[in-house]
């Protein structure tokens, strides 16, 4: 019995693996041309309560630290909040990419405390409630120089 001639197979390169390709979210939808509810925005408004208001939680006392700046309270064993970074704009409930508009549902809060919101959302309604958020955004709607006093026109 005969065997074949074995012969080496040619060696194959190796590819570097590719990784997945990373790109910022663009702010609009190129296929819509623009905003994905554009009539439930309004930014005169969102820019009335950034800059006539302070941030809600001011004062207010966290058991973490919402941001570098909050003072220890040692008889409680919490942490007063002083604010750090710009007022923003946070939206109560749900947010902006679900449909809902600025109007009776924004409040405003410095940058620590909107990150502590948006990321730890039940920690923070346990020291401040939705329906104190909630409260404060329709006062503000209602007191809003600039319109109708109507939540989402």
């Amino acid at each position: 019995m005969k065997l074949p001639n074995a012969v080496p197979k040619p060696k194959t390169r190796k590819r570097a693996p590719k990784g997945l390709k990373r790109s910022r979210m663009r702010q609009r939808n190129p296929k819509r041309k623009g905003s994905a509810f554009p009539a439930m925005r309004d930014p005169a408004f969102c820019a009335w309560v950034v800059t006539a208001h302070r941030c809600v939680g001011r004062g207010l006392v966290f058991p973490r630290r919402v941001s570098l700046n909050d003072s220890p309270d040692v008889l409680l064993g919490r942490f007063v909040h002083r604010c750090w970074g710009e007022i923003t704009a946070a939206h109560v409930g749900l947010h902006r990419a679900q449909g809902v508009g600025d109007r009776g549902r924004v409040v405003p809060m410095c940058e620590a405390l909107h990150s502590y919101y948006d990321n730890r959302r039940a920690e923070c309604n346990r020291w401040l409630p939705d329906t104190v958020l909630e409260h404060i955004a329709l006062r503000l709607d209602r007191d809003y120089p600039g319109g109708s006093g109507d939540p989402n026109p």
